[in-house]
């Protein structure tokens, strides 16, 4: 289909955005979420239970997560299908970069659809007492655990090298200089963010790291102070 320069620009600056909000705030709050893990499936549990007590979640999630994210999924695949690299005008790595970003896209439209499935509509995820149980038992199949391992690297690297697209499609940066800084935040940006997710996968495990001097002392829940004393 082939459409106006002018409609092409809009449909690119419109799939970086929703990239950026909801989906990579989304994508940020999930992480977060994921590494309760680390303290334990209490902590974790709880976290997953505050949020399914979100008052209208369910319209929450269809027009705040799921809309937007098909939508970007979409103009993905318009923007990919209708666009080539341009290995002419651009250096080796501005074009492996570009090519990474379409494979990783079509590796998270699998992965969306199936994470998706698996923890909002499987019975069996609906049935479990403890959603940490739950993703305990599925990681310790080798083969979803790796799946697992491979849908995070790919959402990490889509949203960091994401961020420089969205930099450059809304005239944040032009320069030539501001625009390499800006790639390598986002790159950057991408390996810790993976780092934190694939920690808390290896939480579900048991083998997540934790260190104390990550910790303030003060985390610890406290007996409740009374007037001469504690209960």
């Amino acid at each position: 289909m082939k459409v106006s320069d002018r409609t092409y620009f809009v449909l690119k600056r419109l799939h970086s955005l929703t990239g950026v909000f909801p989906i990579g705030v989304f994508l940020l709050e999930h992480f977060y979420t994921n590494s309760m893990a680390l303290q334990g499936a209490a902590a974790f549990d709880r976290a997953a239970a505050d949020l399914a007590r979100i008052p209208y979640v369910g319209a929450v999630e269809a027009f705040g997560i799921w809309l937007p994210i098909l939508l970007h999924m979409v103009l993905g695949v318009f923007i990919a299908t209708t666009s080539k690299p341009n290995l002419e005008r651009y250096g080796y790595a501005t074009n492996w970069m570009y090519t990474m970003q379409r494979v990783t896209g079509v590796v998270l439209i699998f992965y969306i659809i199936f994470h998706t499935f698996q923890t909002r509509f499987d019975p069996a995820y609906l049935q479990s007492p403890s959603p940490y149980d739950f993703m305990r038992k599925q990681l310790s199949s080798p083969a979803m655990f790796w799946f697992m391992v491979v849908g995070i690297l790919s959402a990490c690297w889509h949203f960091g090298n994401g961020l420089f697209g969205f930099a450059i499609h809304w005239g944040f940066v032009t320069s030539r200089k501001a625009q390499l800084r800006v790639a390598r935040l986002g790159l950057a940006f991408a390996v810790v963010l993976a780092l934190v997710a694939l920690n808390s996968l290896l939480a579900f495990t048991g083998r997540g790291l934790y260190p104390d001097w990550i910790t303030k002392p003060h985390g610890q829940d406290h007996a409740v102070v009374m007037d001469g004393g504690t209960r």
